[in-house]
């Protein structure tokens, strides 16, 4: 019971909780829900170094049409370097949608799903279809 009491109270002194231990989106850009007027590239960080073999981002337009993006790179397995997925020139104005699915190296997998807005760059007419 003593062992009990000292681990509870090692825990709240550290602060350390079970979500800490486990995989996942810690920022992304463009961020969930955001509107952006340029796209590039997709860039997810995570709270662990994720598994890019087992890593996978899908990219979907207006009516789930797929947006075809080049092969995911990570220049390090730093926490601090982003999973990037590039996008090609000439994405056309709308809303989008993030399909993510990582592994972490104990083999634990999350998911996720964001959106957000491409706008249209300023002084470009709005097409009515």
């Amino acid at each position: 019971m003593r062992r009990l009491a000292l681990v509870a109270l090692l825990i709240t002194a550290t602060g350390f909780s079970g979500e800490r231990r486990h995989l996942r989106l810690t920022r992304s850009e463009p961020s969930a829900d955001s509107s952006v007027s340029q796209l590039s590239a997709i860039k997810l960080w995570f709270s662990q170094p994720v598994e890019l073999r087992v890593t996978s981002v899908r990219l979907t337009g207006e009516g789930d049409r797929p947006v075809e993006l080049a092969a995911l790179m990570k220049e390090s397995r730093d926490i601090a370097t982003p999973v990037v997925a590039g996008v090609p020139a000439g994405a056309a104005p709308g809303r989008y949608t993030v399909n993510w699915r990582t592994m972490s190296r104990d083999g634990h997998a999350v998911s996720g799903t964001f959106a957000f807005t491409l706008a249209a760059p300023a002084g470009t007419p709005a097409h009515n279809h």
